[in-house]
């Protein structure tokens, strides 16, 4: 789909990419999501002098020093997201705390990144993101495209691209949110359950309409 995009000159953004910077080791997202998570609190907080993290070098709320790594993390800091997606979309309440860390940030992240590319720019930006009908993004694009794909084939198309079980893309899919609440605030509906040349001729069809519509017109 993005491929498609870009061909009509289009700037696609993979929103997941900014989730990911969101989320390095010591931005401050890294550090309230150890400590929602794990209870584990950086002694000093620098990250920079320490391109291996030890157990020491993490203390929990009452002062005392981890025996081991704090389960979220690696090694270097990074994020275990296998361990983190297993926790969250079996969860509910677990993801509702990872979406209260990241979601006003990544607000904030995309809003600017519009603004910018306004000022920047008169190519079309597109933001390519799954969760756009949580609150925390309502009204950040002039118009909403909604790629739709039956469950079936959302799991398994997201079992090959991140290599999951089955079962584990079934519980991925499980936790997004429900085709009703798509529909209900997309501007346009793209159907992506054919072949490339499918969609290739799906978006040609539409994409006149979309700036058209991203402009302020009628359709």
């Amino acid at each position: 789909m993005a491929a498609e995009l870009q061909k009509r000159h289009a700037r696609v953004v993979e929103v997941d990419r900014y989730v990911r910077t969101l989320l390095r080791p010591g931005e401050p997202a890294w550090h309230d999501l150890l400590e929602a998570f794990c209870g584990a609190l950086l002694k000093g907080r620098r990250v920079a002098l320490r391109p291996v993290f030890s157990p020491g070098d993490f203390n929990d709320r009452q002062g005392r020093a981890f025996t081991q790594l704090p389960w979220v993390i690696g090694p270097r800091g990074n994020i275990r997201r296998d361990r983190l997606r297993a926790l969250v979309f079996s969860r509910p309440a677990a993801l509702k705390r990872l979406n209260r860390i990241v979601q006003p940030r990544l607000r904030q992240l995309l809003d600017e990144t519009v603004a910018q590319h306004r000022q920047r720019s008169r190519r079309p930006l597109v933001l390519d993101m799954a969760v756009y009908p949580e609150p925390s993004f309502r009204g950040l694009g002039d118009v909403v495209l909604w790629v739709r794909a039956s469950q079936a084939v959302r799991a398994q198309r997201l079992a090959k691209r991140k290599r999951l079980s089955p079962a584990q893309a079934r519980a991925r899919v499980r936790a997004q949110w429900p085709d009703a609440a798509y529909r209900k605030i997309s501007d346009c509906v793209l159907s992506n359950t054919g072949s490339n040349r499918d969609l290739r001729l799906a978006v040609e069809k539409i994409w006149s309409r979309l700036l058209t519509k991203a402009a302020g017109g009628n359709t």
